[in-house]
């Protein structure tokens, strides 16, 4: 894909950002040197949903107009070098797919798959796509074993540890070893907004290590604790950086604005052909 920089986007140390058909992403620093991976880390622009959705829209349920919203899946499908996609209704689950096939979807219903908050494959040709506004998309790769995969963890998420759970599984279906996976952790709510009011009723005992001030948690520092739990190295583990909350201008975010859409994390192998 040809890609140039825009400078409309925030820094991070972490991210690079890039342009693809008028459509501006991110890609991380360490997963971007592998060179058959496809990884893009989508912001709000880009796409043809009006206010409060406008404008890269990816989510359904948001009560954005189901024309608009295929038409920003398209526009992400078009950004990138796989010929499938499969998304699903997250639930804030810890249940996590994996895909030894490549899916056959309808491309009328607009959720293929209910109640699924990951995927893992080791398919080239097929990207996987999380959708947040505020909650963490992590992407996971291990290049040794050419394995791929994607989770959506918000509060409830990193409670039930879902990063830990789909490191176990590429282990357990694919003979991974955690110290060759690279982890990305996209934007999302930071330890600046991230307010829980009711942490006591909600949020585990063990999670009060990564309070930073009353009220207030560090869901990145939660996920890279949990990554490294299962034996992920430390300087393998990219964290963004980006709050959501604190840029509506780029991303959605739920906290901040409440009626809104989501916008696209979306990794895959590519197909054979285009690397």
């Amino acid at each position: 894909m040809a890609t140039s920089a825009i400078t409309v986007l925030p820094g991070s140390e972490t991210l690079q950002p890039h342009v693809e058909n008028s459509i501006p992403y991110y890609t991380f620093h360490r997963l971007g040197e592998f060179l058959e991976l496809e990884h893009l880390v989508f912001t709000r622009l880009g796409g043809v949903s009006s206010p409060p959705f406008a404008s890269l829209n990816v989510s359904y349920d948001t009560g954005d107009e189901a024309g608009k919203v295929q038409e920003n899946m398209r526009r992400v499908r078009a950004a990138t070098d796989c010929s499938s996609l499969i998304y699903a209704r997250q639930s804030h689950s810890s249940n996590i797919v994996v895909l030894r096939e490549h899916p056959h979807l309808d491309p009328t219903i607009p959720y293929p798959l209910h109640g699924k908050d990951g995927f893992i494959t080791q398919l080239s040709g097929l990207l996987m796509m999380i959708k947040v506004a505020d909650c963490q998309a992590i992407l996971l790769y291990d290049p040794e074993k050419k394995v791929v995969a994607i989770i959506h963890a918000g509060w409830r998420g990193s409670v039930k540890n879902i990063a830990g759970n789909a490191v176990h599984l590429m282990r357990a279906h694919f003979g991974c070893d955690p110290q060759d996976i690279f982890a990305g952790i996209g934007p999302s709510l930071g330890p600046c907004c991230g307010e829980f009011r009711n942490w006591r009723q909600e949020l585990p005992p063990s999670f009060s290590r990564f309070q930073v001030q009353e009220n207030y948690y560090d869901f990145w520092a939660i996920s890279q604790y949990q990554l490294m739990g299962v034996g992920l190295l430390r300087e393998h583990i990219e964290v963004s950086g980006l709050c959501t909350k604190c840029h509506p201008e780029v991303f959605y975010s739920y906290r901040g604005e409440g009626e809104t859409g989501r916008f696209a994390v979306v990794i895959g192998i590519k197909d054979s052909l285009h690397f």
